[in-house]
């Protein structure tokens, strides 16, 4: 009998394990097609306050999207932390989206906006978005947050920070320093003067 019982513990063991590893294959392998840099997907996403913003509008802006939710301690901490940089170098072509994933919507957002005096848009998220940039699946819709998506002036994701994976998703310092990368002007390309023969 004890046999018996240990054979159905060691196989039911062995399923759970293959089956965990299978899920997380996908995930990997969805994400993993996310190469970097690749082009930004484009949006179209209401804001806490009724507005509507369209990706098309920030074209030639240093991006920094910040996915996040109302309740989550790390993202009570970067928000803030993001807001002073969005201040510092705004007139420098930066622009912070915050991407909220909060289940109330505008209820759980507007307190949280409120609290922290955030100025740079926030928006209502939806699985889409997170699909597009995240490179989750309907089927595994979990990431960690916060999670920062880092966008150059051509429009291309350059980076992709994930909390607990990538310390730029909490390290605000170390954050801005991509960011000044970033906004650096590009520099330019001239070719030597040809020696006269």
């Amino acid at each position: 009998m004890r046999t018996v019982q240990r054979s159905i513990h060691y196989r039911l063991g062995l399923l759970l394990i293959i089956l965990l590893l299978c899920s997380s294959a996908a995930q990997f392998r969805a994400r993993e097609n996310l190469k970097i840099p690749r082009p930004a997907p484009m949006f179209v996403l209401p804001s806490w306050d009724g507005k509507v913003l369209k990706s098309v509008s920030l074209k030639g802006q240093v991006l920094v999207l910040d996915f996040f939710q109302s309740w989550c301690p790390d993202c009570q901490k970067t928000s803030p932390e993001l807001e002073k940089i969005y201040r510092k170098y705004k007139d420098q072509g930066l622009t912070v989206v915050g991407i909220s994933h909060d289940g109330e919507g505008t209820k759980a957002v507007e307190p949280f906006v409120k609290k922290y005096d955030l100025t740079y848009p926030v928006l209502l998220g939806d699985l889409s978005i997170a699909i597009n940039y995240i490179g989750i699946t309907r089927e595994d819709s979990s990431f960690h947050i916060p999670y920062v998506v880092l966008i150059d002036r051509e429009g291309m994701i350059v980076a992709q920070y994930e909390e607990g994976v990538s310390p730029e998703a909490t390290n605000i310092p170390r954050l801005e320093l991509r960011i000044k990368k970033l906004l650096e002007p590009a520099s330019i390309n001239v070719a030597p003067p040809s020696p006269k023969p």
